[in-house]
């Protein structure tokens, strides 16, 4: 009788321990958006809040008003949202774990702006009540056109209807972006989030113990394992890459048009070409060999006014000329060396400082030296080591008091410009090819020709 009684009692007192938790037990959020961020989210939340004896429920709410409901402890808080809500709505608590992380990119249509960076764009369209898309656009001050979105399937239809160049979206809703031509397009990485959990002060308590399991989920490798299970990498054809805020250009110095000092028309013609759309460009001229260094060790954006087809890695080139190279010819020290040169006589050497496609101006039975300037050049003829220079009038040395011999090797030839073959020098060429078409006249690269002949 007492055994009975006794087991009673504690069924009873069990009762009543459970009878307020119970009510706990299930917390409501607003229903995420579809997706494998949003179900990776919720997936890590379900285990964890699991393990703390609490279910998840979740209600088809706008984000604008989910956000009222939150501040009004209606349901829980945010599943997932950035730093710093808190500071708009003051009745949340962050819980302090990074719980995913994404980046804001730029979806555009490569035909319609070029380069298509945040300056070049007409237009953008964003999902609202999105404080980062919306935060992007403000640091940017960006002042055009902006399209207010419901849902990523509205900007979807925009993109493919060609109604606006752009939008600005998270990374993680790229695999929901239904493009018909998803190669037109070029996705940019803006910028980088950091999103955590969220909940009303009236469930202030369960922060300490939600992140402490977070936390050992973490620390045992089942988010890594959630990760993957959850693909949350972009789709290989919408790869975002970084988005230039600042150019460099290369070149070999040549006076007029791209000197050292940044000065030079064809400097002004990739300034006005490219200025609109980047914070700024710089210039580095120097010499050939140091210009395509530049640009294959990616220090520098392109090579300006190089010959077609100039060097022998697989770069892309500007679809037109941008100017006219002056003519090439042969220095000599006297008349006698000039002529044994021209008729390839062995035992003379020919220096040069250009590109290798130079020294076959010249016979081949010449011997031949590639040095890094043509002061070095004109240096070794001047000691008499060498026979014979190929190079340009302009680059004739200061300390010249005996005219040099010369005869002409080549007549002028277009200048190009030079970019990486990759997805942003295919970019880079798109503007300048759509600048020269659109922007210059016809007489522009007459104009650009170097007068020093």
């Amino acid at each position: 009788m007492r055994q009975r009684l006794s087991l009673t009692l504690c069924c009873l007192f069990i009762s009543i321990w459970l009878t307020p938790a119970a009510a706990q037990q299930v917390l409501t959020f607003r229903q995420p958006a579809t997706g494998p961020t949003a179900d990776y989210i919720t997936a890590v939340l379900e285990e964890a809040y699991a393990d703390l004896g609490i279910e998840l429920n979740y209600q088809p709410i706008p984000r604008l008003r989910a956000e009222q409901l939150a501040q009004n402890g209606e349901i829980a808080g945010e599943l997932g949202r950035l730093g710093g809500l808190e500071e708009e709505l003051d009745n949340l608590n962050r819980v302090p774990f990074k719980l995913y992380e994404f980046s804001i990119v730029l979806v555009a249509r490569k035909a319609a702006c070029g380069l298509c960076t945040l300056k070049s764009v007409n237009n953008i369209a964003y999902i609202g009540g999105m404080r980062a898309a919306e935060t992007v656009l403000t640091d940017a001050n960006f002042d055009k056109t902006t399209f207010r979105q419901s849902d990523i399937h509205q900007v979807s239809k925009l993109l493919n209807a060609e109604r606006i160049d752009a939008a600005l979206i998270a990374d993680f809703q790229l695999r929901n972006l239904e493009l018909s031509q998803p190669k037109d397009f070029i996705v940019y990485h803006v910028k980088s989030e950091v999103g955590f959990h969220y909940l009303h002060q009236k469930y202030k308590h369960l922060i300490e113990p939600l992140y402490q399991r977070l936390s050992l989920m973490q620390a045992s490798g089942r988010l890594s394992q959630l990760r993957q299970q959850f693909k949350l990498q972009a789709p290989e054809q919408l790869k975002p890459m970084p988005m230039p805020t600042e150019l460099t250009a290369a070149a070999a110095a040549r006076p007029g048009l791209t000197g050292a000092n940044g000065n030079g028309r064809l400097w002004q013609l990739i300034n006005t070409v490219y200025g609109d759309t980047v914070a700024g460009v710089k210039t580095l001229a120097s010499n050939w060999p140091r210009a395509l260094n530049a640009l294959l060790e990616d220090k520098a954006h392109m090579v300006v006014g190089v010959y077609k087809n100039q060097f022998d890695n697989e770069l892309l080139y500007s679809k037109k000329p941008i100017a006219m190279d002056d003519a090439l010819y042969l220095f000599a020290s006297d008349r006698t060396k000039k002529q044994a040169i021209l008729a390839g006589q062995e035992s003379h050497t020919v220096c040069y400082s250009g590109n290798e496609e130079l020294h076959k101006l010249l016979p081949d039975s010449l011997s031949f030296y590639r040095a890094n300037t043509s002061l070095d050049c004109f240096a070794l003829l001047d000691l008499n080591r060498i026979e014979g220079v190929i190079d340009y009038k302009y680059n004739l040395p200061d300390w010249v008091t005996t005219p040099y011999h010369r005869s002409r090797l080549r007549e002028p030839l277009p200048l190009y410009v030079a970019f990486k073959n990759n997805e942003l020098g295919a970019q880079l060429k798109a503007h300048l090819d759509r600048a020269l078409e659109a922007k210059l006249s016809p007489r522009f690269i007459s104009e650009n020709s170097n007068t020093i002949r």
